[in-house]
């Protein structure tokens, strides 16, 4: 599938990582449920910037109470795609929600 001219330039990764940052509500920065590598991209660059967030961001994010801090991943994909359900359930659909599991 093509992508929106809207991201174009920085493709799923970089819609992901805006939309983790806050940067867009816009729909075009969201993908669609049907592609599994747009799906595959944009999380990962939603992750990025989840891993990324500085620690006193993140300490500063908790004292001021707005939701930010110190969530995991998967709260934040949470909190974030909460009027996104079927985009939600597209992203674990891929398998986000599995444990890894190890053999001794």
């Amino acid at each position: 599938m093509s992508l929106p001219s809207r991201i174009a330039e920085f493709g799923w990764f970089g819609a992901g990582w805006a939309v983790f940052k806050g940067g867009t509500d816009d729909p075009d920065f969201y993908p669609p449920i049907d592609d599994s590598e747009a799906l595959r991209n944009w999380l990962a660059g939603f992750g990025a910037a989840w891993v990324e967030c500085p620690e006193g961001d993140a300490v500063e994010s908790i004292l001021n109470g707005d939701g930010m801090g110190g969530e995991s991943v998967e709260e934040a994909l949470v909190r974030t795609l909460e009027t996104r359900q079927d985009l939600l359930c597209a992203l674990w659909g891929l398998g986000l929600a599995k444990r890894p599991r190890v053999l001794h």
